[in-house]
């Protein structure tokens, strides 16, 4: 696609679609990567295993994610996922041959610029193709829609989750072959091709919820088919090593009436059924009867799983709530919360835990000599032993002396680099300064950045490029 300036600027109000065409009467929607750190080669075993696949969504941004977009962005770097063009490299030739669209919201903050990188990848690979953006933009008071070319999309690196419209505005206006959205609801990213295929619209609230559950289920990708479910304790999740090694990414079948169904590919292994939907229908929802997108507010009470065969699972009852439309949508502000520093250490054999110990009190005395008062900055917690536990095992010494291989890690939160810094340096010492044994120290210095959350009406703007 050539370069061509901004053409469309709107804000997010939801307004009906103008009389929408039903394109197909079955969509089929994969999901290729469920989270930044996902496996691009099982994205292409997807592709190879599912011919009848009409979108691959790659969504691969958090809140973490994006905190370090802002970061490296603000520090001179790409804005953008840095693992787009390894993603790209590995899905294009295959997607593009079988007409497989690409959606992803690896732009995080800087969706333009991540476009350059995909058609910088596909001149590589002497592919022709489209790439459009939706992303949310900043206009001055006046409304004008008059943007520079380069611009930073979201100012000082606030970004609002918009939902599936700007998505759909692009798959009408462009048909691309690459969709890259910035911080976009998860579930609409596989709501939007369900809306342009099969011609639904903003008031069918019905579809729009059985829509939003299917994307619900497939955005954190092996989670549905099999993955973090695996337990030997458990019979029914005692999944053999070669099945858990052959998981497939989940996809669905959605048609025109609403109806879907979650699969995996035929022959694959990992697991679905009603325990891994009913695993990932729960997963970060707060409220079952009042799910909230920015499309719509779904009912998940009703939800049943209807195993079909064992690839295949029918999934019904998600109704649009009592106050189903929402009026406000989330805003990420990105903050400065400090420096952290961080170190960690192993000891093991006989009385490990005792010398982990005096290794803690070591480092934060001498953090103590160095700049008074910071050690109440550290937290520190002994992997093996404590870590995981929520309360205080002092006294345990039964527990103490069963352990024999732990791991000693302290973090510190603070105002100044140095202090972090000094945190690193000490617990360096530990390894000629500490206890016996003590071996495989790692430490490491950050600034931290947290997103903050607040509520906005919907009126931030977007664009489609």
């Amino acid at each position: 696609m050539e370069k061509q300036a901004y053409e469309e600027i709107h804000d997010c109000l939801i307004k009906p679609r103008i009389n929408p065409q039903r394109r197909k009467d079955k969509v089929y929607i994969g999901c290729g990567a469920g989270f930044g750190g996902d496996r691009p080669m099982a994205a292409k075993k997807l592709l190879n295993r599912v011919k009848e696949l009409n979108y691959i969504v790659l969504e691969c941004l958090a809140e973490r994610t994006l905190a370090e977009r802002y970061q490296a962005m603000a520090s001179g770097g790409d804005g953008y996922d840095s693992n787009i063009s390894e993603w790209m490299s590995l899905l294009l030739p295959l997607a593009v041959d079988r007409g497989t669209c690409i959606i992803t919201n690896m732009g995080a903050m800087d969706p333009v610029s991540a476009r350059e990188k995909v058609l910088e990848v596909a001149s590589s690979l002497g592919i022709r193709l489209s790439v459009a953006v939706a992303h949310e933009v900043f206009v001055n008071e006046s409304g004008s829609g008059s943007l520079p070319e380069k611009l930073v999309n979201m100012e000082g690196g606030v970004s609002t989750y918009l939902g599936a419209a700007p998505i759909v505005a692009c798959l009408e206006r462009y048909r691309p072959n690459v969709l890259i959205t910035s911080r976009v609801a998860d579930a609409a990213l596989f709501l939007a091709p369900m809306v342009y295929e099969l011609g639904w619209n903003w008031d069918d609230l019905e579809l729009l919820a059985q829509g939003s559950l299917a994307g619900h289920l497939l955005e954190c990708g092996c989670q549905l088919t099999g993955g973090y479910f695996m337990h030997p304790a458990d019979k029914n999740r005692n999944l053999s090593f070669p099945s858990l090694l052959d998981l497939s990414l989940p996809y669905a079948e959605i048609s025109s009436s609403g109806e879907i169904c979650v699969m995996k590919a035929e022959g694959s292994g990992g697991i679905l059924n009603f325990g891994t939907c009913a695993e990932q229908l729960l997963y970060e929802v707060g409220d079952p009867s009042a799910y909230i997108t920015p499309d719509v507010v779904v009912d998940f009470q009703g939800v049943t799983f209807q195993p079909l065969s064992r690839s295949k699972v029918l999934c019904i009852g998600a109704k649009p709530s009592a106050h189903p439309v929402p009026d406000k949508l989330l805003q990420l502000i990105p903050k400065h919360r400090g420096w952290k520093g961080w170190g960690e250490i192993s000891y093991g054999g006989y009385e490990c835990v005792k010398r982990a110990k005096a290794a803690e009190l070591l480092v934060r005395s001498w953090m103590e000599e160095a700049f008074p008062g910071v050690s109440s900055c550290i937290l520190s917690y002994i992997i093996g032993l404590d870590s995981l536990k929520a309360t205080c095992i002092d006294h345990h010494l039964s527990t103490w002396r069963a352990s024999e291989d732990i791991r000693l890690r302290m973090d510190g939160l603070f105002q100044e680099k140095k202090h972090a810094q000094q945190l690193a340096k000490e617990f360096t010492a530990l390894y000629t300064n500490g206890p016996a044994g003590g071996g495989g120290i790692s430490t490491g210095v950050k600034k931290e950045i947290v997103l903050e959350k607040q509520l906005v009406l919907s009126i931030p703007s977007s664009s489609v490029k």
